[in-house]
Formats: C-alpha cells, sequence, structure tokens
C-alpha cells in the first residue's frame, strides 16, 4: 500500500536503455556487476570474487589479486571455473583470504590473456540494506535531508545501488557503480543505511571503511525476495505463488504492456501533483496532502517481468550480487504482507534461512520493527484492522527466537496517515547501535526498551508487569510526534489514565479494555525473585540473581471493566498509545500476554487469598 508522499518508491521500471560498453567484461572474462573501482571490501574474512567465462572457456583458470598502491602483491588465490555451462557461460568463484581493513588497493582479476583491474578498492565492513519503500526511501527524500545532505561528505562511506528491476537488466548493471559519500551522491541513498553507515562510521575506528550495498525495491512482498523452492516449501508461499498464477493467467503480452503503460502514467501524473502541491506550500501538513492528491495508484499490474512478482528481485538482483562477502544484513519490510500477516513469521524465518544458505554463512541479520501506522480514512470510520501488530510480533519474535537476529523497536516513530515516515535517522541509528552492542561488542550502547519479564496476578483483579531495561521507567507522550507538555520540567509522569496507557485487559469474553497503568519505581529483588511470578522472558539472564533493582521495574494494571483478567496487550494498535520509555529514551516493544497462572505452588509462598495486596493504582499529582 502507498500514501501520497511524494514518492513512489520502485516505480521507476525495466524499460529498455541503450547498449553500453561492458565495464565489467574483458573478452572471455565477465566480473559480476557489484565489482567496480571505489568498492568496499569485507574485512578479517575470506573475500568472495566472483563472475562467468564463455562458454568455450568452462574450466579455465582464474586468478584474483589484491595490490597495493605501488604494485606490491597484497593477496592472491585462484580457482577453476565450472565445466557446466548454463545460459552459455561457465561460473567462477574465487575466495581470497581473509584481509584486515585498509586501502585504497587494486583489485585484478585475470583469466588467460584477459584482465579487468578496479582501482581505489578498501576493505572494511560491508552491510546489505534490504526490503521495501521504507528502506528504499532516499535520503534526500528523508526529513531534514538538506542538512544531512550538507555534512555527508566522507571518502569511507561508500555504497552500491543494486539496479531495481524484476529481470536481469545488464544494462542496468553496466551503469550502476559504488559511490563515495558526498552531498552529490548520496541524494540517492537509502537514508536508514546511511544513518546506519555514518553510526557505524563515527562509533569504530575512524580509519575502518563502511560499505552499504542498497539491495530493495518499494512495495514488495516478502515472497519477491525469496526463492520458488523456498516459497514452494510451505503452504503460505505457495499462496503467493498461486494468486500470482492466478494474476496473469490468459493475458497477452500485449495486456500485459497495456496495464503497465496506464498504470505509469497514473502514477506520473500522482507524482506530478503531489511535486505541484509541495512546490505550493513546502510544509503542506500529510492530511491536507492526501486530501488533494489521494494516494499513489497501488497495486502495480502483475506481469512475468514484474519486479512485484513473488521471485522477481530474488533472481534478477539478490542473485547477481551473491555471495559478496558481507558483514550482515539490515531488513526493513513488511508492509506489503499486511494482508497476509498470519503467514509472515514463518515466511521471514524461511527467507533468514535461505538467505544465509546462499552465503554459506550465520550472518547477523538485522530488523526495522515496523513503526506506528494507520490510514487516515480507516481511522476516520473508526476502524483499525490490527494487521500491523501481528507484523511487529512476528518481527520481534524471529529476533527472539532465531540466533544471531536482532530487532529494533519503532513504535515511537511512524507518521499518522503516511506510511512512509520521514524519519529516518531514528531507525537509521537504531540498527547502527544494535550493531556496535550486539555484532561489534560495544556492551555500553544502549539498545533495549523496557522488556517484560514476567507477570503477578493479584486477586483483587489487578495485574503486576516486572521489566528489565526499566532504569527510569516513565511514561513519555503517547502517539508519535505527541509530548508531556502539561508536564515539561516536572518528575517523569508515572500514572496514565486508560485512554493513555496503550495497556489494555480483557477476561474471559475476549474484549479487551483499556486499563489504568501505574509504575512503582522501588521494585524489591525479593519481590521479584521469591514471589510467585509467571516468567515470560527466559531470555532474561537477570531474572533470579541479585542485581541492582534499578534495572527492574514494576507496573500495575487494573480497570473495573475486567475484574478477572486473563489477557493483556501493549501498543496492540495499528496506531495508538505508546508511551512507556526508560532512561535511554527507548520505548517498550509491543507485546501481548495470556495471563494465565503456571506457577507452580511454593511451599514459602503464602496462599492467594493471604498474599499481600499489590499498591493501589491511583491517579495522583503526576497522572495526566
Amino acid at each position: 500500500m502507498v500514501t501520497a508522499t511524494g514518492i513512489a518508491p520502485g516505480s521507476e521500471m525495466t524499460a529498455q536503455m541503450e547498449q553500453v560498453e561492458e565495464r565489467n567484461v574483458s573478452g572471455v572474462l565477465h566480473v559480476a556487476a557489484i565489482f567496480a573501482s571505489h568498492m568496499v571490501l569485507q574485512r578479517n574474512k575470506p573475500i568472495a570474487v566472483f563472475g562467468a567465462l564463455a562458454a568455450d572457456c568452462a574450466g579455465m583458470e582464474v586468478v584474483a589479486e589484491i595490490h597495493d598502491f605501488d604494485g606490491s602483491l597484497i593477496a592472491q588465490e585462484h580457482a577453476y571455473s565450472s565445466q557446466n555451462v548454463v545460459n552459455g557461460f561457465s561460473q567462477w568463484r574465487v575466495m581470497l583470504p581473509a584481509q584486515p581493513e585498509g586501502g585504497p588497493y587494486t583489485l585484478r582479476i585475470v583469466a588467460g590473456n584477459d584482465a579487468i583491474e578496479f582501482d581505489d578498492v578498501l576493505i572494511g565492513e560491508v552491510w546489505l540494506a534490504g526490503g521495501q519503500s521504507n528502506m528504499e526511501l532516499e535520503l534526500r527524500n528523508s526529513e531534514h535531508a538538506d542538512e544531512a545532505l550538507e555534512d555527508c561528505a566522507d571518502p569511507l562511506l561508500r555504497f552500491y545501488n543494486v539496479p531495481k528491476t524484476g529481470v536481469i537488466n545488464r544494462n542496468a548493471e553496466n551503469t550502476s557503480s559504488w559511490q563515495e559519500s558526498s552531498p552529490e551522491n548520496s541524494g540517492v541513498m537509502s537514508a536508514v543505511a546511511y544513518y546506519f553507515a555514518r553510526k557505524l562510521r563515527s562509533e569504530l575506528d575512524p580509519d575502518l571503511p563502511v560499505g552499504i550495498v542498497d539491495c530493495y525495491i518499494g512495495g514488495t512482498s516478502i515472497s519477491c525476495w525469496m526463492s520458488e523452492d523456498a516459497l514452494n516449501s510451505s503452504d503460505a508461499g505457495r499462496d503467493y505463488l498461486t494468486r500470482y498464477q492466478r494474476a496473469i493467467a490468459g493475458k497477452t503480452q500485449q495486456q500485459f504492456e497495456l496495464e503497465t503503460s496506464e498504470w505509469e502514467s497514473q502514477v506520473d501524473e500522482w507524482n506530478a501533483n503531489v511535486a505541484a502541491a509541495r512546490e505550493a506550500d513546502p510544509d503542506i501538513a500529510q492530511e491536507k496532502l492526501s486530501e488533494q492528491c489521494g494516494t499513489c495508484p497501488w497495486p502495480p499490474p502483475l506481469t512475468p517481468t514484474s519486479q512485484w512478482r513473488p521471485c522477481g528481485p530474488f533472481h534478477a538482483m539478490l542473485e547477481r550480487i551473491m555471495p559478496y562477502s558481507l558483514a550482515g544484513f539490515l531488513w526493513y519490510q513488511g508492509e506489503e504482507d499486511e494482508q497476509y500477516c498470519g503467514f509472515y513469521r514463518e515466511l521471514l524465518g524461511m527467507m533468514i534461512g535461505e538467505w544465509r544458505a546462499l552465503w554459506s554463512e550465520n550472518l547477523p541479520f538485522l530488523i526495522v520493527q515496523l513503526p506506528q501506522w494507520i490510514d487516515g480514512k480507516t481511522a476516520a470510520d473508526g476502524n483499525d484492522p490490527m494487521r500491523w501488530p501481528v507484523l511487529r510480533e512476528a518481527q520481534w519474535d524471529a529476533a527472539q527466537s532465531i540466533d544471531n537476529v536482532y530487532a529494533i523497536c519503532t513504535i515511537d516513530c511512524g507518521e499518522y496517515d503516511n506510511i512512509h515516515p520521514l524519519d529516518k535517522r531514528t531507525p537509521g541509528e537504531r540498527l547502527a547501535n544494535c550493531a556496535l552492542r550486539q555484532i561489534y561488542g560495544m556492551d555500553r550502547v544502549p539498545v533495549h526498551g523496557p522488556t517484560v519479564l514476567g507477570f503477578r496476578c493479584d486477586p483483587n483483579g489487578r495485574v503486576r508487569l516486572f521489566f528489565r531495561y526499566a532504569h527510569g521507567l516513565h511514561f513519555e507522550g503517547t502517539t508519535p510526534g505527541s509530548g508531556d507538555d502539561d508536564f515539561d520540567g516536572q518528575l517523569p509522569t508515572l500514572v496514565r489514565v486508560p485512554e493513555r496507557s496503550g495497556f489494555e485487559l480483557a477476561g474471559s469474553d475476549g474484549m479487551f479494555h483499556p486499563a489504568t497503568a501505574a509504575i512503582f519505581v522501588d521494585c524489591d529483588i525479593d519481590d521479584l525473585v521469591n514471589s510467585r511470578v509467571n516468567v515470560v522472558d527466559y531470555n532474561a539472564t537477570e531474572f533470579g540473581i541479585p542485581i541492582n533493582s534499578r534495572s527492574i521495574g514494576t507496573i500495575t494494571l487494573a480497570t473495573p471493566d475486567v475484574p478477572e483478567p486473563v489477557a493483556m496487550r501493549y501498543a496492540w494498535r495499528s496506531w495508538g498509545p505508546a508511551p512507556l520509555f526508560n532512561d535511554d529514551g527507548l520505548p517498550a516493544q509491543p507485546f501481548r500476554l495470556d495471563l494465565t497462572d503456571h506457577t507452580a505452588p511454593a511451599d514459602h509462598t503464602a496462599p492467594a487469598e493471604h498474599a499481600e495486596p499489590a499498591e493501589p493504582v491511583t491517579p495522583d499529582d503526576t497522572a495526566d
């Protein structure tokens, strides 16, 4: 789904371009297009260099070398191309030995009498940024773009934009290139990836190069980034393929071309209207923009060459750069799979596994959990399809249950009625902080928002939640962009009335009701360890051992509408209150709990009827 943002992510089509000289071809030798002058190669692990030879050269030796500025040899390795010929080519891959960061170097590849050289090659950290439109949103279109571009010059921060296409487009690959970050170049870089890379550059070694491989298309579902074999391995994946086959069944090539042409015309007209509206009023509100221009014509027509068809970008983009040596993956996607949100967790796990298999490495996978968003008309009608909470839960679950997968919470981000929020610095820098701590071992970098450890249901109908990473636990604002102006300069807000707390309770009827929430800043560790607490976070290393009580916090929930709670949820809306933060400024991620008591009675634990009552939940002078 796309709304009026002034951007039509992924709308450029794969029109045929004039033939251009192939910069990565010399005689029988072909080198993959991602290899180019000014590239960044991955440090401290074998460096994959790959390409193809002409069919009549199957089995020929290929040599790859790295040379220093004075021509001295830094590294050399060889391999033989495959004896199998596919589509007229024999594939080859050379694995150069791992190298520390450094450069600039020259990469030279030789096969027989043919050779190709790339200069100004650096060795550092390389991350692939993948997904759909919110990863694709370019720096020039993001919030504070002018300031960012003025300050982006950095010869050690470089990026490569994989041509966006649903079919292999060698002409586009021939014109692609690695570029240094500069005011002239970086406008077309992913804004999220730029802020990620800039943060790495500022926190790691100042001489360490950082490269970003931009590999995304706006409007793509997760099925676009998976193979047919992967999709066919599950019912959920097969459903995507079936829907695609039904969409193209019985149509002629002429129909495909006509549908595509008509859609492109509609998109061009919409883009022109948005541009005119922004030129007339640079500060135009999103609601007004949507009212004037409507939503971007969506979805695009599906064709056998469409970049939005299942598996299209997987073959035409991802496989073309695989297995370029990487530090890890960044992933911001899920919006297009809203309608089938119940299958997203399964497909996400399958995709992560397939990508890692392609790279033959358990590479880190960092996920941006979807922020807040709801369509303005849907909200005005009082509806919420409640699909984005399911997507967020799927993303968070993948991070909790798959090794070396992490997710950042952005529930405090997003824009009402704008599916493409312009603040890309927040998710970019949170991704970087996640990498700095989890991948690069910088324990001082805060990455965790308040995370629920467990709960206890009291006989009076109150629910007590225990949180870790709860230092400075407080409520702040309500929805993205809101604040607590009435309490500016006062102590953190510790109580929230039901309509603003984000917490909801449900009884046996399954109906959720907003609940009053009260934070208690003085948590007795003995109370946590010795009480009958239902543990829900078994990854919590702090639980049950002596620790500083400042890292543990408690919140008590209650509502007269639910005298016997059996379920609770927090921030479980497409757009709604999500005000819980710690003093690192990090939000609590959305979650839901089954409040069924599954603790075993202990001899030292008093019977429930004699349990100490929870603290009263009564709004005081700090309540809002």
